[in-house]
């Protein structure tokens, strides 16, 4: 399924662009302008990337195997994100077209949300971290059906040991997101932040009230009693202590709930920078161990090819050797007969000689005597 992975490639390559332009700048500092710029362009990468999981959801569902499930949990997830972002920018637009229309136009550049931009922010590079999860194991089930890595049992051994590492991180990265909504860096800080800040609010109008009566009963002390001046003096003395206070009180209370929000955000951004250099280096590793294991694979087989050549070229060897030395048998056994044909020829010209020797000792015998042995027979 070679589709599968090109749109994988084509995934990482979005996600890694959307980062970019999201990290370029806190999202805290934009002005109302600036952050609708901004987040349009980031809607746009987002609607891209959201049409490449649903092309990959589509490759996936043609094999039984691929994790079909997770893939659409991720989808659903990323266009709920989408739609907050639309409608947050729907919702800055028409601010700063209202007060653009009332011709305040140098308040509508410099009243922000920075609070809001930067839980958009962080709403954002969270997905992208999720993203970059799905296409990975993506790219792991695809490497596991291909028919290379399913030829000996060795390779679907490390592949069944990486999707069970794959599960185990998945499984921590879900303890993870509860612990991390129930620490004091997560949602566990809002939470905490919303609870001070209601205290605060009860006793900023506690403050208020008492401040209210006290002065009610400055006035009618100050209006009944002219010989206690001096007591009415110290009244006013303490209720302009109060009142200082009061606003101090205010003032660090303001402070206190800014730091914890930068310090919150800036935390939240932390944990996505490591969480995100995490998953780039699982990446990593599982892709160099992947190729190693192809290597080996193709390094053995181009072994194996050499050696049942060689072995091919050396049963062809030996079988023409095989019948060169049948025919040298051959040659060797006519060699052998005729051999023993001439003997036994010259075995009977023997013979013939030894008889015509005799012959002729014979017939000298008897010339010499002067006789003719044909005679002498008749």
């Amino acid at each position: 399924m070679p589709e599968l992975g090109q749109i994988c490639d084509k995934i990482e390559r979005q996600i890694s662009a959307i980062r970019e332009k999201a990290g370029e700048r806190a999202w805290a500092n934009f002005s109302r302008p600036a952050f609708v710029n901004n987040v349009s362009g980031i809607i746009s990468q987002l609607d891209e990337l959201y049409s490449l999981f649903q092309i990959a959801r589509t490759e996936a569902d043609k094999n039984p195997q691929a994790s079909r499930q997770d893939i659409a949990e991720h989808i659903r997830d990323m266009g709920q994100l989408i739609t907050v972002l639309k409608r947050n920018r729907q919702m800055e637009e028409e601010r700063l077209d209202k007060l653009r229309t009332e011709g305040i136009n140098s308040i509508a550049e410099t009243v922000t949300v920075p609070a809001l931009y930067s839980d958009l922010e962080q709403k954002v590079l969270s997905m992208l971290l999720k993203s970059t999860y799905a296409a990975e194991r993506l790219r792991v089930s695809l490497r596991k059906r291909e028919p290379g890595m399913q030829a000996r049992g060795a390779q679907k051994n490390i592949l069944d040991l990486l999707e069970k590492k794959e599960n185990e991180l998945e499984d921590l990265r879900k303890k993870y997101e509860q612990s991390r909504r129930n620490t004091f860096l997560g949602l566990a800080e809002k939470e905490s932040s919303i609870e001070i800040e209601n205290e605060l609010n009860d006793l900023m109008r506690k403050l208020e009230a008492k401040t209210a009566l006290l002065k009610k009963q400055f006035e009618s002390a100050k209006e009944s009693i002219v010989q206690t001046e001096k007591r009415v003096g110290e009244l006013e003395e303490r209720l302009f202590g109060v009142e200082e206070l009061e606003s101090q009180a205010m003032g660090k209370t303001f402070e206190l709930m800014t730091m914890l929000k930068k310090e919150r955000d800036y935390a939240k951004k932390m944990l996505i920078e490591i969480e995100h250099e995490t998953i780039q280096l699982r990446n990593t590793y599982s892709k160099e161990l992947l190729g190693l294991q192809e290597e080996k694979i193709t390094l053995k087989n181009s072994i194996e090819d050499r050696f049942m050549r060689e072995i091919d070229g050396m049963k062809r060897e030996l079988s023409e050797k095989t019948k060169t030395l049948s025919h040298l048998q051959e040659m060797l056994t006519n060699r052998e007969k005729r051999i023993e044909h001439i003997d036994e020829a010259n075995h009977k010209l023997r013979l013939s000689n030894a008889e015509l020797s005799k012959h002729d000792a014979v017939k000298k015998h008897f010339l010499k005597k002067g006789k003719d042995p044909r005679k002498e027979k008749k």
